[in-house]
């Protein structure tokens, strides 16, 4: 049985979602890859990657489950909470990015680690909600998150292009139950489970 840990944020977790447990991303996942897998939620609602953001992740019970855990792969999903105005510094982003990599890289289980750049973030009635800045998360988190996969040798599946709208995230930032499947499918159909 090959583990896969899911670790993030409120997208990870399914902030929005009715029942997270069935209709997040991590569970629809569980069902794609089927009975040789065991898929965990690790997402921690507000979480961010810097590491004295106002919710760093490394602080969660959540990082620590699934550093006890140990996985065997490990899908790596933050950044849109660091674009927070007083979380956003681009040498600590990467500095607790990296961290957090490599946390998961020294496991007994020697995961494969895989960087997921976060999806976009929309305006909603011409404002970006909760205070994430889109701008930041395209011109500051996803070119950090794309050279520290090429940096220390890591897939890297990049969301960008995955909404052309917020038609499946109504608030802008989380996808409902649609786009939970839809997220769910992109990392399946863009990740190699078998090469664990």
């Amino acid at each position: 049985m090959k583990k896969v840990a899911c670790v993030g944020d409120s997208i990870t977790w399914g902030f929005t979602i009715l029942n997270p447990g069935r209709h997040g991303y991590p569970a629809v996942l569980q069902r794609l890859l089927g009975d040789g897998f065991e898929v965990r939620n690790f997402g921690h609602n507000d979480a961010a990657a810097r590491l004295d953001a106002d919710t760093p992740y490394v602080s969660k019970k959540a990082y620590r489950e699934s550093l006890s855990w140990e996985p065997d792969i490990v899908i790596l999903m933050l950044g849109t909470n660091d674009t927070k105005p007083w979380n956003w510094n681009p040498e600590a982003f990467r500095q607790g990015y990296s961290y957090i990599v490599d946390s998961y890289l020294s496991l007994p289980s020697h995961p494969q680690v895989v960087l997921v750049a976060p999806i976009r973030i929309f305006r909603v009635f011409n404002m970006p909600i909760l205070i994430l800045n889109p701008d930041v998360l395209e011109e500051g988190v996803r070119p950090a998150i794309r050279g520290l996969a090429e940096e220390k040798n890591l897939q890297l599946v990049d969301l960008y292009g995955l909404f052309e709208s917020a038609r499946y995230c109504k608030d802008g930032i989380h996808p409902q139950k649609r786009g939970a499947r839809m997220l769910a499918e992109a990392i399946h159909r863009n990740v190699d489970f078998s090469a664990v």
